[in-house]
């Protein structure tokens, strides 16, 4: 991606982050994708095949890190829960355990792991339609739905000159594994540098939809959760991440030099006020800390770390 920040097939996505790093709603109904012979036929969304099942080199010194924040921006407890995981994105599962999503860098593909205590337990890389560890997926997004697993990610991952076009993509599941698609919720077209979605619905219904765009992020409004139209760029960071406070303001994680801040809004996703650092490299012990996550209803922040 444009900071090359997490790897697909043997690129880093983020590329600023490649310096230093490479919601929660409900009220939405299970939508029910038109497919043919388990592949998906929305535009943009479509699954090519399955990842090669190889090592990603410049995945391998990532590493997940979880600690303890009830009000969402102190942080205590952080410590390093696997390795060699990029880009993590945690969600309370349907059965009612913590799950995150991450990309497998000694797999490659998108995987989940079960959080228990300081323990992440890989379960399984995860199926589009049809198809195990899908190739071109990336940048893993959980949302708890009305007791369903709502994924945003981004799909047709590569070297931007290859001409592949990019978009974020929605796919929908009752156990967290196994995904259809329901929609191509932003189109971003050939060569995009875009990357590392995140979604959240607000308490008046509509979503808000924050997008990476090296060093800014790109923010997108929908009435229906499924289909996004920019309407802001921000400049104080990418590789974002938005979240509900519990005084229903939207929240905004981002990442800096400085680590991980935090910026709210009161009035749906702008104006924006900084709020509070959330995560320094200090914290951890490690130079590269990005991909922030909260957990909404579990208070735990989940984020990747590098050397």
């Amino acid at each position: 991606m444009t900071p090359n920040c997490k790897v697909g097939r043997g690129v880093v996505a983020l590329s600023w982050l490649a310096l230093w790093a490479c919601g929660n709603g409900e009220g939405a109904s299970p939508i029910s994708p038109t497919q043919s012979g388990g592949m998906s036929r929305v535009a943009g969304c479509e699954i090519t095949g399955s990842t090669p099942g190889t090592p990603v080199m410049a995945l391998l010194s990532h590493t997940v890190a979880v600690g303890a924040a009830a009000d969402g921006v102190t942080i205590t407890d952080a410590a390093e829960v696997l390795r060699a995981g990029s880009v993590p994105d945690g969600v309370r599962l349907p059965d009612g355990s913590i799950g995150v999503y991450y990309v497998n860098g000694q797999t490659d593909g998108v995987w989940m792991g079960r959080l228990s205590g300081s323990t992440l337990t890989p379960v399984s890389a995860i199926t589009i339609d049809g198809v195990l560890r899908p190739q071109g997926v990336v940048d893993p997004d959980a949302t708890s739905i009305g007791g369903r697993i709502r994924l945003a990610y981004l799909n047709g991952f590569g070297p931007p000159a290859s001409g592949a076009e990019r978009t974020m993509c929605l796919a929908e599941s009752a156990d967290g594994l196994v995904f259809q698609t329901l929609a191509a919720a932003w189109r971003l077209g050939a060569n995009a540098t875009e990357t590392d979605p995140s979604i959240v619905q607000l308490q008046n219904g509509a979503w808000l939809m924050a997008v990476s765009r090296g060093t800014s992020t790109l923010m997108g409004r929908s009435t229906d959760g499924l289909s996004f139209a920019q309407y802001d760029t921000l400049t104080f960071g990418g590789v974002p991440e938005l979240a509900l406070t519990t005084d229903g303001r939207v929240r905004l994680y981002v990442c800096s030099g400085a680590g991980i801040q935090s910026y709210v809004s009161a009035d749906g996703g702008s104006p924006w006020t900084f709020e509070s650092p959330v995560v320094t490299p200090a914290m951890i012990g490690r130079p590269i800390v990005c991909d922030p996550s909260y957990v909404a209803g579990a208070g735990l922040f989940v984020f990747k770390t590098a050397s």
